[in-house]
């Protein structure tokens, strides 16, 4: 399993991460590490997102010798907030599809939500031994892979929930938050109400809400790209109505405007 030629689908700061090139059945999606790489690591602001991840947690003193190595839920996070990691700390990890997090893995969107990071429960640590291992001495591409392999493994012996909320939470991924959920409730021939409430009971976040989090984070991503945005165009682009209703999403969700976001992240590049 090959990550793209290794190269990051997006890089800020310490962070770097791929889009999975695999099936859309994989309940994995992206992968992603975060390496402090000086004695004062930056600190970054994370974007709201509804997905939680499995991470390794590695530390290394100032001598490079490894001193901690551990399994992590780093949980879904529905406000902004700055993270900031320690001293000689790498972080390398798999995100999860909400929807099948609780199913597959035992990890639940509510009860992770607004958590950061949390020592992973004992089935994961033992379902990811091999990772354990290898991160004690292997790159971060080869650690991604191991753990790869260890999560698909585990998730093959559980039931995946595969109920329309699941179709339904992809189907917002695969079109950015832009599509209406009636008209994925009447393609998938249940009723908006009924999917609404399954949908939230599975990915921790009513549809609208994850919607929005997918749309303000490619406006945030499609603008890291450029020195001066066109936002009426990016606002266009990602599914908002018009730039104000983009400009009030992005305050409300992050405290900052479009424009102050943009420079903090253009900052770290």
């Amino acid at each position: 399993m090959m990550l793209r030629d290794e190269t990051p689908d997006h890089a800020l700061g310490q962070y770097r991460a791929w889009r999975a090139p695999f099936s859309k059945a994989s309940a994995l999606d992206l992968a992603w590490t975060n390496r402090a790489r000086s004695n004062a690591p930056q600190p970054h602001r994370l974007l709201p997102h509804g997905e939680p991840s499995i991470a390794i947690v590695r530390r290394r003193e100032t001598d490079g010798t490894m001193s901690d190595i551990d399994l992590l839920v780093c949980g879904p996070y529905h406000r902004t907030k700055f993270y900031a990691p320690e001293k000689g700390e790498e972080l390398i990890a798999w995100r999860i599809k909400p929807e099948l997090a609780a199913s597959l893995f035992g990890v639940s969107p509510f009860e992770y939500a607004n958590i950061a990071r949390v020592s992973a429960p004992q089935h994961l640590k033992t379902a990811c031994q091999q990772s354990l291992i290898c991160a004690e001495h292997a790159p971060a591409a080869e650690i991604i892979r191991t753990l790869y392999l260890d999560l698909e493994t585990y998730a093959d012996g559980n039931s995946a929930n595969a109920g329309p909320e699941c179709a339904a939470a992809q189907w917002l991924r695969e079109e950015s938050g832009k599509i209406r959920f009636k008209q994925i409730a009447e393609k998938l021939g249940i009723s908006e109400r009924n999917l609404r409430r399954r949908f939230t009971d599975h990915v921790g976040l009513a549809p609208k809400s994850y919607s929005q989090q997918l749309q303000l984070t490619n406006a945030a991503l499609a603008a890291e790209k450029e020195a001066a945005p066109d936002w009426a165009e990016i606002a266009f682009a990602t599914g908002f109505h018009d730039q104000a209703h983009m400009i009030n999403l992005f305050k409300s969700e992050t405290g900052l405007t479009p424009g102050a976001l943009h420079a903090e992240r253009r900052d770290l590049l």
